[in-house]
């Protein structure tokens, strides 16, 4: 079995390539399945350099014991300690651990945005490579770890993540620019934690925000912006990215 969590659709692609890989099933963290499988995968993105709020409830909730648990963590570009952190809210050490490169998604703060077209093509024809050697790894029962980092790890899983987490894990920073916005319901359909509302066809977030962009990226007409960081700033659409690029 293989549990997922995905926003944008990074971890979701790879969670499928990867349960193809093995011939594996998926359940998603938001709505798992029960297994009694020996080997269990888990697949979801890296937030602040830790893991998000959805991975954390299910780990602590609804992660059996299994024989060999291996952990693939989404990034844009390093992911600092996030198995520490997974391994601490699990209570239990990783047999393996593995990062795998995506095109980035992260817009709210300065400097953050997403990948040009190059760097896209580049992180996607490099998962095709990572994710067939993390098979072959699991397949073998190894007991690895092929990680991203980055520079200053402990730095920004330890002291920059709790202050993401504190200041820029949440909501109430989320608003629509009512000119734009269509009443469409793409951002309440793409929200995987069923975080928004339609009233009085106007999007309305309810305060259990995961922080994973997906209403903002998935808005046809950049009607949603995250306070006023976002303006003009890209959007991502992983199917319409990939088919531009491959």
């Amino acid at each position: 079995m293989i549990y997922y969590f995905s926003g944008t659709g990074n971890s979701l692609y790879v969670a499928r390539h990867l349960a193809d890989l093995l011939g594996e099933k998926l359940s998603p963290m938001t709505l798992p399945y029960s297994t009694d499988d020996e080997v269990v995968g888990l697949v979801f993105p890296v937030y602040g350099w830790g893991i998000p709020n959805v991975v954390d409830a299910f780990v602590r909730k609804h992660l059996g014991s299994c024989s060999y648990l291996y952990a693939v963590m989404t990034c844009g570009d390093d992911m600092g300690y996030t198995d520490k952190v997974l391994e601490k809210a699990m209570g239990r050490k990783l047999d393996a651990a593995f990062s795998v490169l995506m095109p980035d998604v992260y817009v709210c703060l300065p400097g953050f945005d997403v990948d040009s077209k190059e760097e896209c093509k580049e992180k996607f024809e490099q998962e095709e490579i990572s994710v067939k050697e993390i098979a072959e790894c699991v397949k073998e029962r190894k007991k690895v770890r092929q990680l991203k980092r980055g520079p200053f790890p402990w730095t920004k899983t330890y002291i920059l993540r709790p202050l993401f987490n504190r200041f820029l894990l949440t909501d109430k920073y989320f608003h629509v620019d009512a000119s734009r916005c269509i009443s469409c319901g793409r951002c309440q359909k793409n929200c995987p934690v069923g975080n928004i509302l339609i009233v009085d066809n106007v999007p309305q977030w309810q305060s259990h925000c995961a922080g994973c962009l997906a209403c903002y990226h998935a808005c046809p007409y950049h009607a949603i912006n995250f306070g006023n960081q976002t303006q003009k700033k890209g959007q991502y659409n992983l199917l319409q990215v990939k088919n531009e690029v491959m």
